[in-house]
């Protein structure tokens, strides 16, 4: 079983085409990949599937095992939300910063291990300040919307 923000952005993704465009757009390939759980998340983003195609959902769930197809099944009994895309740019905001704050940890770990070199160091250093800053510019764009709304 998924964790609920990567079973959230599957529904949204299997159920609303807009939401599903919008996390096509994204870099969900490199970012999914260091998220557990995300496995069928990137089968339903790398299929061909069309939201309002029944024929389209059908193929895609007969390539899934036993499990994997409940799990779907169950997700496509779910009520949407009217503000889709808004949902599914909240969850993804969501990943995004725990990926980037797990990455932030491993550096400032990293930059305290003994013997490192001066350019290991640096390196480390302009990471962590990169890192920093993607987490920033993440939580700006994520009050904003909150408080727009």
């Amino acid at each position: 079983m998924p964790r609920h923000d990567v079973a959230m952005l599957s529904l949204l993704a299997l159920r609303d085409e807009a939401a599903r465009s919008f996390l096509v757009q994204q870099n969900w390939r490199e970012l999914l990949q260091q998220v557990s759980g995300a496995q069928l998340l990137i089968r339903i983003l790398e299929a061909d599937l069309r939201p309002d195609d029944p024929a389209s959902l059908n193929s895609f769930m007969s390539k899934l095992s036993a499990e994997e197809e409940g799990l779907v099944s169950a997700w496509m009994m779910q009520k949407v939300p009217a503000n889709a895309v808004e949902v599914a740019e909240s969850w993804w905001k969501g990943l995004m910063q725990g990926v980037l704050r797990r990455q932030l940890e491993v550096a400032e770990t990293r930059i305290r291990l003994p013997k490192l070199t001066t350019g290991e160091v640096v390196n480390l250093q302009k990471e962590i300040v990169d890192l920093r800053e993607q987490l920033h510019q993440i939580s700006g764009l994520s009050s904003v919307s909150e408080a727009g709304r």
